[in-house]
This record gives structure tokens, C-alpha cells and sequence, in this order.
């Protein structure tokens, strides 16, 4: 559908009216349709990709080497008496067939996403003697489910927008109720915290610095010495990069453009450039959506604050396409005038976005520390493959009732029906191969090294 001035009023006006025919009119609904309302026109007017010929790399003045920030004196600093940690815990994991939070996840001897992230910041507290207290930001899909699961934790809750799908043909709301909603992407944080409350809740605490990350990302603890420098330099906004792999070809990055740091990510690449973004030749870091931002900063600019829009086109059950108009936290970095690049270690990246992911964090290849962080225990994590009926929780857990000792695989392949049975041990590159509409099952205390395993 083309966009001139013309259709642009007429989708404006439709809209409103369609908003106008919803029942609720809670003051969280009207805030909502604000949220939307705002992102809609964005999508109206807004160019989608950026000038590839304007940009540049952003000056070394903005970057930071974590490996050379001073170590942390507590004696020296009231940074922890302004910390606030928040957690992403939006998302169902519906890519692996999850219904409910994928915080519920177990992911490490018996501790789920949400286990390990109270666990980091109670171990955090009590070695530093601190109080920092840690928030969930849920989505309409999560916030109930949690709040169960939160029952007698220290945790706070906020609840982020709900915004309606929109179809692809008409850029007007999807009129099937059960598929209507979704939530609009991390970027709609500071909106959620001063609706919420907890904007000024914080401030009147005492605490103006929040360090935000994606719940599943369990390498994501608290720094002391990110806290600190951030602290100490007067700092808005610090997003964590790390070196680009193949692995993160798609993963944001940074870049200068209209004197300006931008968070740019594949919608706003032009086609015809994506071969350079996804080039780890070209763009060496990307964002781990690991962010420390100064809240005294949010409420002064709140309004000003505002993400590159993100067309996230999806499919209906009835195969009609649609689409949802999401923002990112790291889009935001725009709005901030002192804004860093603080280049971490790869250990503080580890999501689960596959069941790949999960069975190399669930496996031996990584250790619980006393701080409940995870470890890795060799020299770099093996590649791992799983098939498409593996990518299913349900399918994953039968396949793999106890894992297996991969501390000296150096990668993995499955395909087929496989299903491991106890103490098995995989070393250096393995396949293993079932035979079509057969079952494979790795025997008990079967020792598999360098070969490709069918079986027979």
C-alpha cells in the first residue's frame, strides 16, 4: 500500500476510530493507545532505511575497553546505593513451543531464567552488603504468571504496553480478537516506567541508574566496574558490545550518523547493503542488549525519547500477513548525549535462543559459580545443530533425558528421531544421523568421537 498525505490522514482518522470502538477504556488502555498511536505515525512518515552514504564509525572518544576500567572500591563509590537491575521478561519462547514466561525455562540444575536472575542479585547484595533492587518489565503474556511465581520474592513488577497487530494490505488493525495483541518491543521501557509509577519511585529512592538485560541472557550480572565508571563519568547511556562472530551476523550495531550514535539494526539496512551489515569484516561488535541508562536523564527527556521503528512481519493462522510496529531499548541511545560503547567479553553474552543454546548451557560445558552465574569450563563452546522437532521444549527434554558429557566435543550435529540415553560421551566432531522414519538411541555409556553415528 502506498503512503501519500492523502491515505496518511484517512489511516489516521481510522484508527482513532477503530480505538474509539474499543470497550476498555482503563487509563492503562489509554496509555497504550497512546504508545501505538505514536508508533503508527512513525511508520507513516518515517523513511524505513537510513542513507548508507551519510553514516560512519563511531570516534574512539565514545569506546570503552572493560579490561581497562579501574577496579571497583565500594568505600569510594555510593554507585550500588543508585543501582536498579531490570529484567526483560516479556517474552512466552514460543520458538521452542513455550506457552508460558520463558523465564520458567529450567536451564541449570533445576534453576529456570527466573531462578538464576533473583539468585545473581541476592548473591550480589550479600557480597557487597548492598540492596539493589531487581524489576521485571512483563508483558501483558507474562505479568500475571509471574506474579505467581514471585510469591513471597523480593521482586517488583511493571507492565509494559499492549499494541494491535496491523495487516499488511490495509495498515488497519487485525479484527481477530485472539491474535489482536502483542507487546511492542523493549523499547517502550522508560514509557512503561513513568506509567507505572516506578519512574519516580526510584528517583524518590535515591536510585537514577538502571542496568537493564534480557532475562535469558544469564551472563548478564551485575559489573561493579561498568557501574563505577558509568557513575563516575556522568555518563546517560552505556550499551555492552562484544566481537561479531557468524553466529551474530544479524545482531545491531553501532554507528555514527548525523552526529548522532545510532543503534542500527537489519530493518534500516537497505537491501542492497545487507552483505556489508551481516559482514563481520565490516562491523566487528554488536549490541548484547546488556544497557545502563541514567533514569534523572528519562525524566528529563522523556518525551524526546524515541526508537528507530521496527517492522516485525508476521503471519496470522489463517495465513494472513501481518504486522507488528516494535522499538528497541537500544534504538533509544540517540536520544542521550553522553552515550558509550563499553566493548565486554563474550561471557557476558549468553542467551538462549534455540535449543542449541540450552543444551551446551544445561550441559557440563558450563559450571554454576557461588555467585549463580555461568562458567564456561573449556576454552570455547562447541557448535551445536540440532533438527527442527528438537527446537520444541517437549521434544527436546525426551530426546535428551540427562545430558551428555560434551567437555571435549568440538561440534555436533543431529538429525532424525535421536534420543540420548544416560552417561554418554561425545568428543570432537560428531554426527549422528537416524535413518529416515526410524529411531536412533545413543545407548547408555556410549563414547562417540569423531565419527558419523547411525547406529549401526
Amino acid at each position: 500500500m502506498k503512503i501519500n498525505d492523502e491515505n496518511r490522514e484517512k489511516l489516521l482518522a481510522e484508527l482513532d476510530a477503530w480505538y474509539d470502538k474499543q470497550a476498555e477504556k482503563t487509563d492503562k488502555d489509554l496509555f497504550d493507545a497512546v504508545v501505538f498511536k505514536k508508533l503508527y505515525k512513525q511508520l507513516l512518515s518515517e523513511n524505513a532505511y537510513i542513507d548508507w552514504d551519510r553514516w560512519k564509525f563511531i570516534s574512539e572518544d565514545v569506546q570503552r575497553n572493560f579490561d581497562d576500567l579501574p577496579v571497583f572500591e565500594r568505600a569510594k563509590t555510593d554507585v550500588l546505593d543508585r543501582l536498579v537491575v531490570i529484567k526483560l521478561n516479556g517474552g512466552l519462547g514460543t520458538t521452542m513451543g513455550c506457552k508460558n514466561a520463558k523465564s520458567f525455562i529450567e536451564v541449570k540444575d533445576g534453576h529456570s531464567f527466573l531462578d538464576l536472575a533473583i539468585a545473581q542479585n541476592e548473591a550480589f547484595n550479600k557480597k557487597y552488603n548492598a540492596k539493589i533492587p531487581l524489576l521485571l518489565m512483563d508483558s501483558f503474556n507474562t505479568f500475571a504468571d509471574t506474579r505467581e511465581k514471585l510469591q513471597g520474592r523480593n521482586v517488583r513488577q511493571f507492565e509494559q504496553s499492549r499494541c494491535p497487530r496491523v495487516y499488511s494490505d490495509t495498515f488497519l488493525p487485525v479484527e481477530e480478537e485472539a491474535e489482536r495483541w502483542y507487546p511492542p518491543g523493549h523499547g517502550n521501557i522508560f514509557a512503561s516506567l513513568e506509567f507505572s509509577g516506578e519512574l519516580d519511585r526510584l528517583l524518590a529512592e535515591g536510585r537514577d541508574i538502571i542496568f537493564v538485560s534480557n532475562i535469558d541472557n544469564t551472563g548478564a550480572v551485575i559489573e561493579p566496574r561498568i557501574a563505577q565508571f558509568f557513575s563516575e563519568i556522568g555518563a546517560e547511556y552505556a550499551m555492552e558490545c562484544t566481537p561479531k562472530t557468524q553466529a551474530d551476523i544479524k545482531g545491531g550495531t553501532l554507528i555514527e550518523i548525523g552526529n548522532h550514535i545510532m543503534h542500527l539494526e537489519i530493518p534500516q539496512v537497505p537491501p542492497e547493503h545487507l552483505d556489508d551489515f551481516c559482514s563481520t569484516k565490516v562491523f566487528k561488535i554488536f549490541n548484547t542488549n546488556n544497557i545502563w541508562v541514567n533514569l534523572r536523564a528519562v525524566k528529563k527527556n522523556l518525551e524526546q525519547i524515541r526508537s528507530e521503528i521496527i517492522v516485525n512481519k508476521k503471519k496470522l493462522s489463517n495465513g494472513r500477513e501481518v504486522i507488528q510496529l516494535e522499538t528497541s531499548i537500544g534504538g533509544s541511545i540517540k536520544a542521550f548525549d553522553h552515550a558509550y560503547c563499553i566493548h565486554v567479553p563474550r561471557s557476558r553474552f549468553l542467551p538462549v535462543k534455540k535449543t542449541d543454546d540450552l543444551l551446551a548451557l544445561a550441559s557440563d560445558l558450563y559450571e554454576l559459580q557461588p555467585d549463580f552465574s555461568l562458567k564456561l569450563s573449556v576454552d570455547s563452546a562447541p557448535l551445536i545443530t540440532l533438527p527442527s522437532h528438537l527446537q520444541l521444549l517437549s521434544g527436546f527434554r525426551n530426546a535428551f533425558p540427562e545430558y551428555p558429557k560434551m567437555r571435549e566435543l568440538r561440534s555436533l550435529s543431529v538429525e532424525g528421531d535421536v534420543c540420548f540415553e544416560a552417561d554418554v560421551t561425545l568428543k570432537g566432531n560428531v554426527q549422528i544421523k537416524a535413518e529416515p522414519g526410524a529411531k536412533l538411541i545413543v545407548p547408555r555409556g556410549a563414547t562417540i568421537e569423531d565419527q558419523v553415528y547411525t547406529g549401526k
